[in-house]
Parts: structure tokens; C-alpha cells; sequence
């Protein structure tokens, strides 16, 4: 299996929360989990982070000469933005179960784009669209700390909504 582990980058590792901390645990399971993410790479371990500018992925172990992936952050940002004002609207409390259902859906047309937007600008990502939707969560919870986005319990990416 070409990409067999996804960590964080230790200095985003080491600042975040445990509740964070779980849930690139979760995403990043799930990512290795399904098909391949890099199918044409070399066995190795895909290393994540981001700054203020950029998400840098690193591919460790690996012998090819491009072993690491960098994009700007406005190339996702909007997405992103938007992705994270959805979930936070969920949080929310005082809504009607029709305004739930309706942000709900609302937020995976957003995945779905994002995941079209990650393979747009890594080409060389998996061609499976739920992959891609999984590479987008992580994106998301690279840039975003979800779990600060209200007082109820962290955004979880669950299969089952996946299309």
C-alpha cells in the first residue's frame, strides 16, 4: 500500500489539544483505510501541516525525487471558510430540525466541491472521489480547529454521509 501512514507535523502535533489530537487521529485512519491515497507512490508515510500561507505535505521513506506536495492556502480557503461556517451553524443550538437538515446537506455539497478542489490541485491524488472527500476533511482539520468551532463535541467525518 503506497501511502501506509498519515501524521501530523510535530509542531502542529504538539500545540494542539487531545480533542484535535483524536480527531486527525480519526480522519487520517480513515484516509489510509480506504483505497490508496497516492496509489503511483513508493511505500511511505505522508507527513501534514500547515502554516500561515501554506498546507506542506512530505512524503517520508519514499525514493522518488518530489517527496513533498505544498499548496497555498487561498487555493482552499474559500472552501474551507465555508466548510467550517457550515459546521459551526450546526452547533448553533436553537435550530429547526428543516434549518439542520437543510446546513447538513448544505455542508456535504461543500465537501463534495472541496474534494473536486483537492483533486484539481493534486492531480496525482487518488481519482476515488471518496478519498478525495477524506483528504478535503483533513484539510479542513489542518486549517481549522473544529473542535474550538462551539461548545458541542468535535465535527466528525462519518462514513455514512459520504457520497
Amino acid at each position: 500500500m503506497p501511502v501506509h501512514t498519515i501524521r501530523i507535523e510535530e509542531r502542529l502535533w504538539f500545540s494542539s489539544s487531545p480533542l484535535r489530537r483524536q480527531e486527525w487521529l480519526t480522519i487520517t485512519a480513515d484516509i489510509v483505510s480506504g483505497e490508496p491515497p497516492w496509489p503511483s507512490r513508493e511505500p511511505c508515510t505522508l507527513i501534514a501541516g500547515c502554516d500561515d500561507r501554506h498546507l506542506h505535505f512530505a512524503f517520508t521513506g519514499s525514493s522518488r525525487s518530489e517527496d513533498a506536495i505544498v499548496l497555498a492556502r487561498p487555493d482552499i480557503a474559500p472552501l474551507v471558510g465555508e466548510y467550517a461556517g457550515l459546521i459551526q451553524k450546526l452547533s448553533g443550538g436553537d435550530l429547526h430540525p428543516t434549518h439542520i437538515e437543510a446546513i447538513d446537506m448544505a455542508k456535504r455539497v461543500v465537501h463534495d466541491a472541496g474534494a473536486r478542489r483537492i483533486g484539481a490541485l493534486l492531480p496525482d491524488l487518488s481519482p476515488s472521489f471518496q478519498t478525495r472527500r477524506r483528504f478535503f476533511s483533513l484539510v479542513v482539520s489542518l486549517t481549522v480547529d473544529t473542535t474550538q468551532l462551539s461548545p458541542l463535541p468535535a465535527h466528525h467525518h462519518h462514513s455514512k454521509h459520504a457520497r
